[in-house]
């Protein structure tokens, strides 16, 4: 039996990219990470590493600095802890373009 790569099973193509972020956390008590920023990046979402403590399904805007005025809405889909008080997250945007 043929077994096929993880990666091959993503609905859209990834790309590293490093881009500074900020993350709004849209709650009860307003959370924003200034100093966050993208690992890697699709037309479907991102994966981003923070400070601020995300819980999946929880919705947040992505702004990246100085390229969009306005933040992207996202859904949190999974959370890994790391060393430090850095957390990675992988976003799922909640508006998109049909492929």
């Amino acid at each position: 039996m043929q077994t096929v790569p993880f990666a091959d099973l993503r609905r859209s193509q990834r790309e590293v990219a490093t881009i500074p972020v900020s993350l709004v956390v849209r709650s009860e008590a307003r959370k924003v990470d200034n100093e966050a920023y993208t690992i890697d990046i699709s037309l479907r979402g991102v994966c981003v590493r923070t400070a601020l403590e995300l819980v999946p399904g929880e919705q947040v805007g992505v702004v990246p600095k100085g390229e969009f005025p306005h933040a992207i809405p996202a859904r949190v889909v999974w959370v890994r802890g790391e060393a430090d008080f850095w957390s990675v997250a992988g976003l799922e945007f909640l508006q998109t373009l049909p492929t």
